[in-house]
């Protein structure tokens, strides 16, 4: 009986071990969180981002909401998820949610990128962006395949470098007119994330996003 305990056991973890990624997967390890560092006007801004299901389901936990040069500052820590295809921005600690509207791609990650599947990149799309590869470098403790490529910015080209690991970008570099700003990976971990990271509680009270007015000018 022990015996095949211990056989069962081993056959587990060989089966995860070659556990592969859907066709469709954004990413090329089946869960994990990972810590993401920018400069912003000489402060450090910090954000954790948590994901499973080879990255079909993924969480951002940040400081303010995220939403500070909108004007949307919630203060504290909020994560921001996607149930149904719908995005909120989740506050636990006040056990309320923030419906938000679809900014048509804008502010959904860095420089563009989360367009693009990175963990299958074909070369329609490396022609489309002109993303040239650049050989390896690490980040993290982990090997990254680091890239180049085009994006439009309101209407600029811009040049920007982009680090990824299995699909998942870990560092972006951009260089503009005011400098060059990105943002760089200071922790990653392979690990199970649980399922309550992703969820939107039931009891939550859940709001319609409300877009400031700038100069009186509304958006």
């Amino acid at each position: 009986m022990k015996k095949m305990f211990m056989a069962a056991a081993l056959l587990a973890v060989v089966s995860l071990a070659n556990a592969q990624a859907p066709a469709d997967a954004p990413y090329g390890v089946k869960s994990g969180v990972y810590t993401m560092s920018m400069e912003m006007m000489g402060n450090e801004m910090v954000t954790e981002y948590y994901f499973d299901d080879y990255g079909k389901k993924t969480a951002t936990v940040s400081e303010g909401g995220g939403m500070m040069m909108m004007g949307g500052d919630q203060g504290g820590k909020t994560r921001t998820i996607e149930v149904e295809g719908v995005q909120y921005r989740v506050n636990d600690a006040e056990k309320t949610a923030t419906k938000m509207p679809d900014f048509g791609g804008f502010g959904g990650g860095f420089g563009g990128q989360q367009q693009i599947n990175w963990n299958k990149l074909t070369d329609e799309v490396k022609k489309a962006n002109n993303i040239k590869e650049l050989g390896k470098e690490t980040v993290a403790g982990v090997e990254c395949t680091k890239y180049s490529m085009t994006m439009d910015m309101m209407g600029n080209s811009m040049e920007q470098t982009i680090w990824i690991y299995k699909g998942i970008t870990l560092k972006t570099s951009m260089q503009s007119e005011m400098g060059e700003f990105g943002q760089s990976c200071k922790k990653f971990e392979e690990k199970a994330v649980e399922a309550s990271m992703f969820a939107l509680p039931a009891n939550y009270k859940v709001e319609e996003f409300q877009m400031p007015d700038f100069g009186g000018m509304g958006f």
